[in-house]
């Protein structure tokens, strides 16, 4: 008779806690995971939100940079966390759309491991040189590349990043042939332009600005119908007469597959509003990014009809990661 009361009286509690409980979400701190190396776009993103929800909700959010395999160490490990919110994912296009194409073998496949909770922001891609590189202009650098064929090496985030992806439709779509050195993210991949060890890279314009503007390297041209704000002086590809090049990148919160809906719900409205403040779009308008919001339901979309788009890139370009 003790057993069964004590078995009520837990069940009765519980049923009262429960949502109480999620209504006090977070409690504690809440780890969100960059699968870059810290300072490229993504992870510069991630600590304006992480920021962002920290004054939001009172309790820490703190990034975590787990970078490599073009981005799937990092989306594997928030898999693999538990469904409880307490772990979190900032993505962008690369590990959340083109990656898991690329490393097939894995099996992997980002909206069946992960919830979408909402997209962030996005940005345009550019494209970019070295000082040294005898090009002033798009056109100057596609004639020194059929010139030498695969003796101009491009940089990259790494192997199945955007940044190669978008790197890698230039060279179909213009019928030109570079060598891919791949890194560890963003900003180590910047930096080995800077010091002159790599000739070209496509990234995308919050990471690369600061360092155009400081004369670091040149820019050659936006990848989107207008010009960033953030890069003025820049003209777009199409200003230039090449038509049909129009890459964003974009990031966009996550979650590990089977977190509950209301922390979803919570975090996609603690984002919305954040997005809404002035302050907020000024930060990501510093970077040349654009605010987006909206709901899960439509990240999870345009996940999936990105992954279409890029499926095609890589089947045309013959494509593998090991």
């Amino acid at each position: 008779m003790k057993v069964s009361h004590i078995l009520l009286a837990s069940m009765i509690l519980g049923g009262l806690m429960g949502p109480a409980a999620a209504d006090q979400y977070p409690s504690r701190p809440v780890i969100v995971i960059v699968p870059y190396a810290a300072g490229g776009a993504t992870d510069i993103v991630a600590r304006l939100v992480a920021k962002g929800l920290w004054d939001e909700f009172g309790q820490s959010f703190t990034v975590e940079n787990r970078g490599g395999g073009g981005g799937m160490i990092g989306m594997v490990a928030a898999a693999s966390a538990p469904a409880d919110g307490y772990t979190l994912l900032v993505a962008s296009t690369g590990p959340a759309t083109i990656s898991p194409l690329l490393y097939s073998k894995l099996n992997y496949d980002p909206l069946v491991k992960l919830d979408p909770v909402i997209q962030i922001a996005s940005s345009p891609g550019i494209l970019l040189v070295r000082n040294g590189l005898p090009v002033k202009t798009v056109d100057d650098l596609i004639k020194l590349s059929k010139q030498s064929l695969g003796k101009l090496n491009m940089a990259s985030a790494g192997n199945g990043s955007l940044q190669q992806l978008m790197g890698e439709y230039l060279q179909l779509n213009e019928d030109i042939k570079w060598t891919h050195v791949p890194f560890r993210g963003s900003a180590p991949a910047l930096n080995e332009l800077i010091a002159e060890r790599v000739d070209v890279m496509v990234d995308v314009v919050p990471s690369a600005a600061p360092f155009v503007k400081g004369d670091k390297m040149r820019a050659l041209a936006v990848m989107a119908p207008k010009r960033s704000s953030q890069l003025p002086d820049v003209p777009t590809f199409e200003e230039l007469g090449y038509k049909g090049i129009d890459f964003s990148g974009w990031h966009a919160l996550l979650a590990p597959k089977g977190t509950p809906r209301d922390v979803i719900d919570k975090l996609n409205a603690a984002v919305n509003k954040l997005l809404q403040k002035p302050e907020f779009h000024s930060r990501l308008d510093a970077i040349g990014a654009q605010p987006d919001g909206g709901t899960s339901e439509q990240l999870y979309k345009r996940m999936a009809e990105e992954a279409e788009k890029w499926g095609a890139v890589i089947k045309r370009a013959g494509l593998v990661a090991e």
